[in-house]
């Protein structure tokens, strides 16, 4: 079954304008063996918040980074499993 999501947009919702080339952040994760981009995050205001107030140990911190490796392994195999759908 596939969830339908409403999309709900605030009437005075403002308006935000960027420059194509130089507000446009872009992050990469590269391979270290052959310098490739296997991943590439980009886009205008992008934002990353730490919350510093729980990340106090270093076991917060690495349950953090398990987080976002699970959040990315999520999102590859959906791209994997799309790329997959699209070549039959």
């Amino acid at each position: 079954m596939s969830e339908d999501k409403e999309v709900v947009t605030p009437v005075s919702e403002p308006t935000v304008t960027f420059k194509t080339i130089s507000d446009r952040m872009i992050m990469d994760v590269i391979n270290a063996d052959n310098k490739e981009v296997l991943i590439q995050i980009s886009g205008y205001d992008l934002r990353i918040d730490f919350n510093m107030q729980y990340l106090r140990s270093i076991q917060d911190v690495e349950a953090a980074v398990g987080g976002v490796a699970q959040l990315f392994r999520e999102a590859i195999m959906e791209a994997a499993l799309g790329h997959i759908d699209q070549k039959q």
